[in-house]
């Protein structure tokens, strides 16, 4: 044992100390990593690697990444901190693919830690929202130099509708098929051209390496613009070329929002996203990527380890340290009105959930809405529309908005088996179901006759009170011939999807691309059930309209119902859904007849479920079925199976 460890020469091929059997303690009864440690600081020129016994340090050229024998045993970085003058060590992660430049290798062990949450801190309450920088720009010269070298009259005058978001709860989204696909398939090309914003995780090359994984193998060209530092920015105009004209797609790393938020503000970048969103390139990224785009956003921006280098934050402080730590809500780009919520299904290294901290956090700031994105699924936005995509056949997006009437938070699950997408007015209405005083009021109505015969007999014996009924010429109605009467049937709404059931309604309406007119009532005029009944015929090429009486705003005139009903329409679709509401509608609003008279013209009506049993004189109805309302995914979630 009276032996001591020095430090020699070697060849010199990487400019480094190495220190073997890292994790060993000699026969000296030294540990080998502490007398590395003090060495170097008798002689701190060059850094040391420690390498563990069951690991390796694999380097190639100017590259490096630690490889795990063992599944556990890795390498570690010691270097001097310049302003301590104090060892700093931190362990290299296991998981790398790729080799990663080792001067970041090397900035492992000096974190950016207290100062950098002490200074982000300060911003929390930032507007980052770039609608404002526009409108500064309009009114007066911007100060900025950065912000004021873009022609905000081109943004301005861009189509919103263009915007195109893939919002993944987590940065891992960014690898999982589904997501990607739904990316490449917006960006209107096989092999997009992607560029990486990694600033949001320090423009580390493992996180790029590792969240562009996807996009390499599939043979994509790939650039990254690092912003995150100074001396890595770009000029403006470089910027402005890669962001606004390269670009396909723009993918935003995970990592710390309010910093990638603060940088893109002090560089200008944020003007340039804007405006790559309005000419329609895909914004797309998981964790801080899927937030930067909205209003604002739900985020652990100021937890201790969420730093360039985590690694060695994880390294130095206690359990405790790292769990001292509180969500916060801040601005971010405002290309979506409502707060983002990633990681909707996962628990914080402080214990707290964060879909129950978002729910709380919106009680005290109930003006916008939240969407929560579990940590494998998507949001994907297109213009005005949006739908959910899961990565993993599971996971799905949320919606919280209060309650009108209580101010109570309301949550309800998106469906995933959405293939279009949905405006985003109907998924926020989606908490909100019409339950309770809803299927009391159709209660109400289980002995109404809604026999279209019966109106008109009245018609023909005395004029019609019912104005909209008054209009319709009932003569014409009984003077057809009723023998035209040609209904499809189907048991369930799927049927309108199935082709021996299709092919008879084309055959019937006697041409063969007839024109269909889809009345969704009895699903409350829902976008997501138009999108999925009228499938078989959009897929054929049919022109298809939609009548939406099911709420007193969306009701057209009767002439105008009248148009499309009685002289437009070939086949006439009623939806699955409330045959109860439905029918209650249509008396109200006088479609009844204007049915009744297509009918008589040999228009083909048809329908599953609800739209099947509407056309007889009476039907076998689950109407009052507790789920049978407009938002059914709301009451799903809140209702127990007995209930």
């Amino acid at each position: 044992a009276d032996w001591d460890y020095t430090k020699i020469s070697a060849l010199g091929f990487v400019n480094a100390m190495c220190v073997p059997h890292f994790d060993a303690t000699g026969t000296n009864g030294m540990k080998r990593s502490e007398h590395a440690e003090e060495m170097m600081k008798k002689d701190p020129t060059t850094p040391a690697i420690g390498v563990e016994n069951d690991a390796a340090l694999v380097i190639v050229g100017n590259e490096a990444f630690a490889v795990s024998g063992d599944g556990k045993a890795t390498c570690h970085v010691i270097v001097p901190c310049d302003e301590t003058g104090e060892m700093k060590s931190a362990p290299l992660p296991i998981n790398w693919e790729h080799p990663i430049p080792v001067d970041e290798i090397l900035d492992f062990p000096i974190p950016a830690t207290a100062s950098h949450l002490e200074a982000l801190e300060e911003h929390v309450d930032t507007d980052f929202v770039v609608a404002e920088d526009i409108a500064q720009a309009i009114s007066e010269p911007v100060n900025n130099n950065d912000h004021d070298q873009t022609n905000v009259d081109d943004i301005i005058s861009a189509d919103v509708s263009q915007i195109k978001i893939v919002a993944s709860g987590n940065e891992r989204g960014m690898r999982l098929q589904p997501i990607v696909d739904k990316v490449v398939e917006l960006s209107g090309t096989n092999l997009p051209k992607v560029l990486y914003v990694g600033t949001a995780s320090f423009d580390r090359t493992d996180k790029f390496s590792q969240q562009t994984q996807a996009f390499r193998d599939m043979g994509c060209e790939i650039r990254r613009l690092d912003v995150s530092e100074g001396e890595t920015v770009p000029t403006l105009d470089e910027m402005k070329e890669v962001v606004t004209e390269w670009a396909d797609v723009i993918m935003g790393s995970g990592g710390n929002t309010l910093h990638a938020l603060l940088r893109w503000k002090e560089v200008g970048l944020d003007l340039l996203l804007k405006e790559a969103s309005l000419k329609g390139v895909v914004l797309c990224g998981g964790s801080a990527g899927a937030g930067c785009w909205f209003s604002s956003l739900h985020t652990d921006s100021l937890r201790p380890d969420n730093t360039k280098n985590k690694e060695h934050v994880l390294n130095e402080l206690s359990e405790e340290e790292l769990a001292d730590w509180d969500y916060t809500k801040i601005s971010a780009l405002g290309f979506v009105n409502a707060m983002c919520v990633p990681h909707f299904d996962a628990t914080g290294t402080n214990g707290m959930k964060r879909s129950e901290h978002a729910e709380e956090m919106m009680k005290k700031d109930p003006t916008t809405p939240a969407i929560g994105v579990e940590n494998d699924a998507a949001l994907v936005i297109v213009g005005n529309e949006a739908f959910a995509v899961s990565g993993d056949g599971k996971a799905t997006c949320h919606v919280i908005v209060p309650c009108d009437e209580t101010g109570e938070m309301k949550s309800a699950p998106l469906p995933i088996n959405w293939e279009h997408p949905i405006p985003v007015d109907e998924i926020l209405d989606f908490p909100i179901p019409a339950t309770a005083s809803h299927l009391e009021a159709l209660e109400e109505h289980v002995d109404t006759d809604f026999v279209v015969a019966e109106d008109i007999a009245q018609a023909i014996s005395e004029p019609v009170n019912n104005n909209d009924h008054d209009q319709t010429n009932v003569d014409d109605i009984i003077s057809a011939d009723v023998s035209q009467i040609k209904i499809v049937a189907s048991g369930n709404e799927r049927g309108m999807r199935l082709q021996p059931i299709v092919d008879k309604v084309v055959e019937l309406s006697g041409t063969n691309l007839p024109k269909v007119l889809y009345v969704g009532t009895a699903s409350f005029d829902r976008t997501d059930k138009f999108s999925q009944q009228t499938q078989a015929f959009r897929d054929m090429g049919c022109e298809i309209r939609r009548l939406d009486v099911s709420e007193g705003e969306t009701v057209p005139t009767l002439d105008e119902m009248k148009e499309v009903v009685t002289e437009w329409a070939d086949v006439i679709m009623g939806s699955g859904g409330n045959t109860l509401h439905a029918l209650l509608r249509w008396k109200e609003v006088g479609l009844d007849l204007l049915l009744k008279e297509a009918s008589l013209k040999g228009v083909v009506l048809c329908g599953g479920s609800a739209g099947a049993g509407c056309w007889f004189s009476s039907l076998h109805t689950d109407s009052l079925r507790p789920d049978n309302t407009k938002n059914k995914e709301h009451v799903l979630n809140e209702l127990s199976e007995e209930e």
